[in-house]
């Protein structure tokens, strides 16, 4: 049994308990435990919380943060979920959502299940289930930007990547106030699709069914009702799923194909929105 002086003893502890955030019993012993040898400790207390995670694992993870990051090429869009808001809230979570999507932006995490790890260090320090749910990553193919927006709270946020005519485009400050615009409309008006060709034919066959047994129940003539269908889906369901449809969530009533119109004619070329991922905390 090794003999440790009082102060290497406190300095020990100290050190162990930054790094794992266990309390001062569980610390010493663990040290104790290990000799008093830092490693085998951190060892010890490792396996503990992972055993203490494997009971968590169970429980939900509702609450969390969306959080983005890009690089003027690249860009990540991340859901972290823990269980409560209070950890949610605190900057040691939002740090931790934060450096994962910087990396998830750098390539350096390319899936979710790659940031293991990191979620594990910081989960067991916090005693609270964590998961990285899922991730988002763009990479320009050409001229363009990738730019994000985070919605108050970090509940929402959105990736968008705008394909440009040129680099003198793609630098203008019209595009990047085009994508501002953009993002801020992806997340107010719930965008899912990019274009009405991008919506699976699977989902719009269940739109017109459900529109069509709502209008037969409303009493409608049957032979009225195939093209009363076809209208619903342009004028309801494309407008409210897919960007190049909607109205401008600012006033309800300018198309965003106009908006994009106007920018690129500011820009003095020509600006196509390419893609984009929306990601709504526990959607």
């Amino acid at each position: 049994m090794i003999t440790v002086n009082p102060a290497d003893m406190s300095r020990l502890i100290k050190e162990l308990r930054e790094k794992t955030g266990a309390g001062i019993t569980a610390c010493k012993k663990a040290l104790e435990a290990g000799n008093w040898q830092l490693d085998e400790a951190l060892t010890s207390l490792r396996k503990q919380g992972q055993a203490d995670m494997a009971k968590r694992s169970a429980r939900a993870t509702k609450e969390g943060a969306i959080a983005y990051q890009t690089d003027g090429k690249n860009g990540a869009l991340i859901e972290l979920n823990c269980e409560t808001d209070f950890v949610a809230r605190t900057d040691e979570f939002k740090a931790l959502a934060q450096s994962l999507a910087e990396k998830a932006c750098s390539g350096e995490i390319p899936q979710p299940a790659a940031a293991a790890s990191l979620v594990e260090a910081v989960q067991t320090k916090m005693r609270e289930n964590m998961t990285l749910r899922r991730l988002a990553r763009f990479t320009l193919q050409g001229h363009g930007l990738v730019a994000g927006y985070i919605h108050l709270g970090a509940k929402n946020g959105s990736l968008i990547e705008l394909a440009t005519s040129d680099p003198a485009v793609a630098a203008h400050p019209a595009t990047a106030e085009l994508a501002k615009e953009l993002s801020l409309q992806i997340v107010g008006c719930n965008a899912k699709y990019l274009r009405r060709e991008d919506v699976p034919a699977d989902e719009i066959f269940k739109e017109k069914e459900i529109y069509a047994e709502t209008l037969r129940k409303e009493g409608k003539p049957e032979a009225a009702i195939p093209k009363i269908v076809e209208g619903k889906v342009n004028k309801l369901f494309y407008q409210a799923s897919c960007l190049l449809e909607q109205l401008s969530v600012r006033d309800g009533k300018t198309p965003i194909a106009a908006i994009i119109k106007e920018a690129s004619a500011k820009a003095g070329g020509d600006i196509r929105p390419a893609r984009f991922a929306r990601y709504t905390l526990g959607e």
